[in-house]
C-alpha cells in the first residue's frame, strides 16, 4: 500500500475539514467526525491487513475510510443536525465534496472508482448484489469499520446521564424503559434495523447492537468480541425479557460467525 498516498488525501481532508473548526458556535460536531474518520482509518487498516486482500483493495478501503464523512461537514454547517432523513444524503454530500476538492487527485483510476463507489454506499442499509467484486469489498470493510467506531462513539454518549450533544443519537428521544415492536421484530429475524423505526433512545441502542448481522469479516467479528461492544450495550438496556432474548440472540450469532470458516 502506498502510505505516500494515502498521507496526500489525508492531508487534503485535513486542508478541507480545519476551517469548520472555527465555525461560530459549538466545534463538537465537527471535531467529532474529524476524530471518528481516524478512528475508522485505523480500523480499516486492520481489517484489510487481516483479511488478505488485494493491495489495490487495501489501499482503497483506507481512502475510503478517510474521505467517508466528508460530506458530514457541510451537512452540518447547513442544517445543523446529522439526520439525512431530514437534511441531505452525507454520503453523497461525502463524494460531491471529495471530487471539488480534488481531494483524489493523483489516485490512479481503479483505486479512484473504488473508492467513490465503496463511499457513496457505505450508508445504505444493505448493499446492491451488482457491485463489481472489489468494490465491493471496499465498501464492505467501509461499512464494517463505520459501525465498529460508531459502536464507540455511542457509547460514549450514552455513559452521559444527560447528553450534553444529542446530535450524536440523531436527537433521538430519551426513557429510561421505552423501546419499540418493530425494531425488536426486526432483529429477531436476523436482520439490521431501519432508521425511520427509531423513537427512543433505546431502540437506537438495539439497531446499533444489531449491526453485527451487517458485519462481513471475521477481523471485524474479532473486534466487536475484544472490545465488548454488545456487552456495553446491553449494560445500559433495562431489564426486560424480550431484550435479554435478543441479548441471547445477538450473543449466539457472534459466536457462530467467528466459528464460521468461511466468513473471510
Amino acid at each position: 500500500m502506498s502510505e505516500t498516498l494515502v498521507q496526500r488525501v489525508a492531508q487534503r481532508f485535513q486542508t478541507f475539514t480545519e476551517p469548520f473548526l472555527d465555525e461560530p458556535g459549538d466545534s463538537f460536531a465537527y471535531r467529532l467526525k474529524i476524530e471518528h474518520t481516524g478512528r475508522v482509518r485505523a480500523i480499516a487498516e486492520d481489517i484489510a491487513s487481516a483479511s488478505a486482500v488485494s493491495g489495490p483493495v487495501r489501499e482503497a478501503a483506507v481512502i475510503a475510510a478517510v474521505l467517508h464523512d466528508v460530506g458530514r461537514f457541510p451537512q452540518y454547517k447547513t442544517y445543523r443536525t446529522f439526520r439525512d432523513a431530514v437534511s441531505a444524503n452525507h454520503a453523497a454530500l461525502s463524494v460531491r465534496h471529495a471530487l471539488r476538492e480534488n481531494m483524489l487527485e493523483a489516485v490512479p483510476t481503479d483505486i479512484r472508482r473504488m473508492v467513490l463507489g465503496a463511499v457513496f454506499l457505505h450508508n445504505v442499509r444493505a448493499l446492491p448484489d451488482t457491485l463489481p467484486p472489489d468494490t465491493q469489498s471496499v465498501a464492505r470493510i467501509l461499512r464494517d469499520s463505520d459501525k465498529l467506531d460508531i459502536y464507540h462513539v455511542m457509547l460514549e454518549h450514552f455513559a452521559q446521564e444527560n447528553p450534553e450533544h444529542p446530535e450524536v443519537s440523531l436527537d433521538v428521544q430519551h426513557h429510561p424503559t421505552a423501546f419499540s415492536p418493530a425494531i425488536l421484530d426486526t432483529l429477531s429475524r436476523g436482520q439490521t434495523g431501519d432508521y425511520k423505526d427509531i423513537v427512543w433512545v433505546n431502540d437506537f441502542k438495539l439497531m446499533v447492537a444489531g449491526w453485527l448481522f451487517d458485519l462481513n469479516y471475521r477481523r471485524s467479528c474479532e473486534l466487536l468480541r475484544e472490545r465488548g461492544y454488545l456487552d456495553a450495550i446491553f449494560d445500559t438496556l433495562p431489564d426486560d425479557p424480550q431484550l435479554r432474548a435478543i441479548r441471547q440472540r445477538l450473543t449466539d450469532e457472534l459466536a457462530r460467525r467467528l466459528a464460521d470458516d468461511y466468513l473471510p
